[in-house]
């Protein structure tokens, strides 16, 4: 095969995946809450990602003890 053949098959089968996951772009909020429960975090950072820029949440977490602790959002928009 000629390479120029193989080289624009490849192109087309990237192109034409259409994977909107690659398009994706990902950000990381940390909130510091005197009480970190998880969906207390999770509405939080619901609220974050759709009052900043429309963001979605992909992931949520409370890092630390129940009574000192940070809620970190990972926040993504297409």
């Amino acid at each position: 095969m000629d390479a120029r053949y193989v080289a624009l098959c490849l192109f087309l089968v990237l192109v034409l995946h259409g994977d909107p996951t690659l398009a994706e772009t990902c950000r990381q909020v940390v909130k510091v809450h005197p009480f970190c429960f998880k969906d207390y975090c999770k509405a939080n950072c619901f609220i974050e990602g759709k009052l900043s820029d429309g963001s979605y949440v992909k992931e949520y977490r409370c890092e630390g003890n129940i009574f000192q602790s940070v809620c970190v959002c990972l926040l993504c928009k297409h």
